[in-house]
């Protein structure tokens, strides 16, 4: 009877032993799930910040881009209406050397 006493004792402690440890098992996991959706939204956070900042940097690159485009073209633009009203200038005094050389070096 001793030894059934015993016996019983010693699976009953087993079992509030394993059912404590099942418990406290079950706390710890609970905690690294709560730690590991916070680090997933903290995460998540970062990356929906670092996608608006470069967005906004494409955005600010986008409008420097058009400016410099836009300072280019208007640029060459000038330089050849520059160019242009060279040419026009010039043509006169070439016309003039032109027949100069026809009246001066026609036939002999």
């Amino acid at each position: 009877m001793e030894i059934a006493k015993f016996v019983l004792t010693v699976i009953g402690t087993f079992l509030s032993v394993l059912g404590f440890s099942f418990a406290v098992f079950q706390y710890w996991k609970k905690k690294q799930d709560e730690k590991f959706d916070l680090l997933k939204k903290s995460i998540e956070t970062m990356v929906q910040n670092e996608n608006q900042a470069r967005s906004s940097a494409l955005d600010r690159l986008d409008k420097r881009i058009e400016f410099l485009e836009r300072s280019v073209l208007q640029g060459f633009e000038n330089r050849l209406s520059v160019i242009e009203g060279e040419l026009r200038g010039i043509k006169p005094i070439l016309q003039a050397i032109q027949n100069w050389f026809i009246n001066n070096t026609g036939s002999k």
